[in-house]
């Protein structure tokens, strides 16, 4: 395989293709965390043999029981029928030995912690494993994969696959070229999100952020400073963004759902790469939070208090 330039890829309309071109055979998710089990229920739904692997038996526990819960309420809502859910639900196989799983996978996607030495790890066990002509995407949203393809011997079939929380909601997937992705592994990544119901977009060379989160992120800081400099709180920001933009959420409610300690992870590591000065009072604030044990929903509080309905505005802690 190999590499040539973007703007070719982008004339031959490699996000149009047939959803079914290079992305047959059964999915390995490496990661069975919120994202993982997510990713691995929608392609379930789209009747897609999956494979979820975690160390943790727990943790796949927790992972079928919740995708079972949320086919549940599909099925109650009258959206499902059972039948289907069933059958969903029957779709992802839960299992702890990578290598076995691997074996026979025509495709796989980690979505484990964003640390780069997990993420690493995973990526080396993976290439060690699956068939040789396997492609290993990588769901992470901040890390790109030029930072792990080298931990591998085939560069060419690795790439980014961010998918957004919640998977089993969210329609969008950006499919990220490193320098070494092949144009035959991109049109493969792109008709992966197709058969799993998502729709792709391709970054055609790798930059912080990518589209969403690059653009969100700006608005975000932006924000940020607004609340550490005493310009308005962070109920009125987030009421002035959702009323004057239309946005479903504001920055902080935002922030809240994602869990400030990932963000607060993803905010350091942006802030020590690139110096960006704007990334200075979002770290100064979320590390307060999560200092005090404010995580978000799902400590029950972060920027909101998440025990009462509707969440209710908290102050910032000392």
């Amino acid at each position: 395989m190999h590499h040539t330039s973007a703007r070719p890829l982008a004339r031959r309309g490699v996000t149009h293709m047939p959803t079914n071109d290079g992305a047959a055979g059964r999915l390995l998710v490496v990661g069975a965390g919120t994202m993982g089990a997510q990713i691995a229920q929608q392609a379930a739904l789209k009747g897609i043999d999956v494979t979820l692997v975690d160390v943790s038996a727990e943790v796949l526990q927790r992972a079928m029981a919740s995708n079972r819960k949320w086919l549940d309420r599909q099925v109650e809502k009258g959206r499902m029928d059972r039948g289907a859910a069933d059958a969903a639900a029957a779709g992802v196989t839960p299992m702890s030995d990578l290598a076995t799983a691997a074996a026979d996978a025509a495709w796989a996607i980690e979505a484990v912690v964003e640390i780069p030495s997990v993420k690493r790890e995973i990526f080396a066990a993976l290439d060690a494993h699956l068939p040789a002509t396997s492609g290993i995407a990588t769901n992470s949203s901040n890390i790109v994969v030029s930072r792990l393809a080298d931990a591998t011997a085939r560069p060419e079939l690795c790439c980014n696959m961010h998918f957004f929380h919640p998977v089993l909601v969210m329609d969008l997937c950006e499919v990220v070229r490193g320098p070494q992705t092949s144009d035959e592994t991109t049109a493969r990544a792109v008709a992966w999100s197709r058969r799993m119901g998502r729709t792709p977009i391709v970054v055609e060379k790798e930059i912080d952020g990518f589209i969403v989160n690059r653009i969100l992120g700006s608005a975000s800081r932006e924000a940020f400073s607004l609340l550490q400099g005493g310009v308005a709180s962070a109920e009125d920001i987030d009421i002035a963004v959702r009323k004057g933009l239309n946005w479903p959420m504001g920055p902080f409610q935002l922030s809240d759902f994602s869990g400030l300690d990932t963000v607060l992870t993803i905010r350091k590591d942006r802030m020590e790469r690139d110096h960006n000065p704007g990334d200075v009072a979002t770290v100064a604030v979320l590390e307060r939070m999560v200092a005090a044990g404010r995580l978000g929903r799902k400590s029950g509080r972060g920027f909101y208090d998440y025990a009462v309905d509707p969440p209710a505005p908290l102050p910032l802690p000392d």
